[in-house]
């Protein structure tokens, strides 16, 4: 995970300088989790995909892209294990499938894994895995991730939608 240990890298008491659409330019906070233990990584389904345990190991959650004085959250929040066991749970994905994060203004972000065809990202709002397919990128977390950095936190998979 070059692109995450590069980013780290370039903070400032957490914090870094990003431009993003429209010319808006902020300090954004970044806050990681310690990483997950092995007991921890155990309770994922057999089936979790090792770029994302990988960034569990590092980092069990992390908050992206925060707006450096404001009170809600804004920014991307990547969950906790603990975390994403239940908000699968609570959005109903389907096998295969994983609640990793929220998005501005709680947009879902889902992983699907185990894909003959290869590993995908969801984003949207109340997502409907059958019917939604426009939804899906079809790349796993580690080249999302690495997109959403070098985007600077914007919504890269809505620019040409």
């Amino acid at each position: 995970m070059i692109a995450l240990e590069t980013l780290k890298g370039r903070l400032v008491d957490s914090l870094l300088e990003v431009q993003k659409e429209d010319g808006y330019v902020a300090r954004e906070r970044f806050i990681f989790n310690q990483g997950a233990t092995d007991e921890q990584l155990a309770q994922l389904p057999e089936w979790t995909a090792d770029d994302y345990k990988t960034f569990l190991r590092l980092h069990n959650g992390a908050k992206l892209f925060q707006h450096e004085t404001l009170s809600y959250n804004d920014g991307f929040e990547l969950f906790s294990i603990e975390d994403c066991l239940t908000y699968s749970n609570i959005w109903e994905c389907p096998e295969n499938f994983l609640a990793i994060g929220a998005g501005p203004d709680g947009e879902w972000i889902v992983y699907e894994m185990n894909r003959p065809e290869g590993n995908r990202i969801w984003s949207g709002e109340f997502l409907n895995f059958e019917e939604w397919e426009e939804d899906a990128m079809p790349f796993g977390f580690e080249r999302w991730l690495d997109y959403l950095i070098v985007a600077q936190g914007t919504q890269f998979w809505n620019w040409f939608r």
